[in-house]
C-alpha cells in the first residue's frame, strides 16, 4: 500500500505509541490495505489483516492515566457543582460503542475526541434512558419536560459517560454464515463461515456517568432520571449487540465514593497550592528581615510554639544585628501589641515572674538598638 508519508518513513512505517491518540491510530493510519486486481483487506490465507490491524490496540491499555483521571475530576465538580449526580457504573460484559461507524475493517469505535479513549456520547444516553422511561409507562408530558422535543430543550442534562483509567481493549469476532445470499444464491449450509472481527472494551471496565438539572429542576427529578439511568444499563444494556449480552453494567458505589473523595483531595491540594502562590507573591513585596521571619515560622520544628515565641528566641540569640535587629524587634512589637501581649508596666512586687513585661521590656532595649 502506498502511504501519503516521507519516504523514509514510508520504507518503514512506525507503529503505535502509548502515548499517543489511539483513536486517530486508529480512524486515520490504518495501512492493511493491498492493491492487486482491486483494494482489499482480506490477508493472505495465513495471516488476518483486520484481526492484525485490530490488535495493535489491544497489546496495552489506551488513553492517558493523567488526562483521564483530570477529566473525571472535573466531570464530578461540574455536575455536582451544578446540583446535579455522578456515579460510577462497571461494565459486566464486554462493550462496544460506535460499531456502525465507517471504518475499513468494516466495523467502527466512538473514540473521545481529547482522551482517546472509548466513551459514550450524551445523545446516546439520553435517547436510552428515554426509551427505558417509555417501557416504564412515563407519560409523553413528562418525557418531554425532561429529555425535550424537535423544539424545545429538555431539562435533563446527560453528559458524556468516560473511563475514570486508561482502558484494555480486546479483539472479538462476528461470523456471519450466511452473507451475501441473493435469490439466485440462496443461503446454504455449504456456504462457508466470513469471520468479521472488531474492537471492544474489555468487561470490568469503569466508566462515570453524569445527570445535571438545566434551570431550576427539582431534585426529585434528577433522582428519577438517574435511577432509569442505572435500570436500563443493567437490564439491557448500551451499546452495539445488547441482544447477545453486550453492554451491561452495574452500579459500583465504592469507586464512585473513591472518586469523590479524589475530587475532595484535588481541591484541596489545589486551594492549599494557591495559597502558597499567594504567600510567595506577597513575600516578594517583603524586606529582607521580614522575609526571613516568614521562612522561620514556615519551617520551625515545633508547630504549636506561638510565632511571637519563635521570633522572640531567634532575636534573643543575636540572629539579627544592628538595623536588622531593630526591623525584627519592631514586628515584634507590632505582633504582641495586636494579641495583647505588650506591657510596658507592672504592679507586681515579683518581677521574676512577669513574663510579658519583662518581654516587653526587652523588645523595648531592642528597639533602641540596645
Amino acid at each position: 500500500m502506498t502511504l501519503p508519508l516521507y519516504l523514509n518513513a514510508s520504507s518503514s512505517p512506525p507503529g503505535r505509541v502509548a502515548e499517543g491518540h489511539a483513536g486517530l491510530w486508529f480512524d486515520k493510519f490504518c495501512n492493511e490495505w493491498e492493491q492487486g486486481d482491486s483494494w482489499s483487506m482480506s490477508g493472505d490465507g495465513l495471516r488476518n489483516s483486520k484481526l492484525e490491524w485490530i490488535r495493535t490496540l489491544t497489546r496495552g491499555t489506551v488513553g492517558s492515566k493523567d488526562q483521564i483521571e483530570e477529566s473525571a475530576l472535573r466531570m464530578v465538580r461540574l455536575v455536582e457543582g451544578r446540583g446535579g449526580t455522578c456515579a460510577v457504573l462497571t461494565a459486566e460484559s464486554r462493550f462496544v460503542t460506535g460499531l456502525g461507524r465507517s471504518h475499513p475493517v468494516e466495523n467502527g469505535f466512538a473514540w473521545h475526541p481529547t482522551l482517546g479513549a472509548p466513551y459514550l456520547p450524551g445523545s446516546s444516553i439520553k435517547g436510552m434512558i428515554g426509551a427505558w422511561a417509555k417501557e416504564e409507562g412515563v407519560t409523553k408530558e413528562v418525557a418531554n419536560r425532561l429529555f425535550g422535543t424537535s423544539g424545545q430543550v429538555g431539562t435533563a442534562c446527560i453528559l458524556d459517560a468516560i473511563p475514570i483509567k486508561p482502558v484494555q481493549l480486546e479483539a472479538d469476532v462476528m461470523t456471519p454464515h450466511y452473507a451475501g445470499w441473493t435469490a439466485d444464491d440462496p443461503p446454504g449450509d455449504w456456504r462457508s463461515p466470513t469471520p468479521i472481527p472488531f474492537l471492544v472494551t474489555a468487561a470490568g471496565t469503569s466508566f462515570l456517568f453524569g445527570v445535571m438539572p438545566r434551570g431550576g429542576v427539582a431534585k426529585a427529578d434528577v433522582e428519577m432520571v438517574k435511577k432509569w439511568l442505572h435500570e436500563a444499563l443493567e437490564w439491557a444494556g448500551t451499546g452495539a449487540k445488547t441482544a447477545v449480552g453486550y453492554g451491561r453494567f452495574a452500579l459500583d458505589c465504592s469507586k464512585t465514593d473513591k472518586l469523590r473523595k479524589q475530587t475532595a483531595e484535588a481541591d484541596r491540594q489545589r486551594e492549599e497550592r494557591i495559597r502558597r502562590e499567594e504567600k510567595a507573591k506577597a513575600r516578594e513585596k517583603l524586606s529582607p528581615v521580614e522575609r526571613q521571619i516568614e521562612e522561620l515560622l514556615d519551617s520551625r520544628q515545633d508547630r504549636k510554639m506561638p510565632e511571637i515565641t519563635a521570633i522572640y528566641i531567634e532575636v534573643d540569640k543575636g540572629r539579627w544585628s544592628g538595623d536588622e535587629k531593630i526591623e525584627a524587634a519592631r514586628w515584634l512589637e507590632t505582633k504582641m501589641k495586636a494579641a495583647g501581649l505588650w506591657k510596658e508596666t507592672t504592679q507586681g512586687k515579683n518581677l521574676s515572674k512577669a513574663r510579658v513585661y519583662n518581654r516587653t521590656q526587652q523588645v523595648i532595649c531592642w528597639l533602641n538598638g540596645k
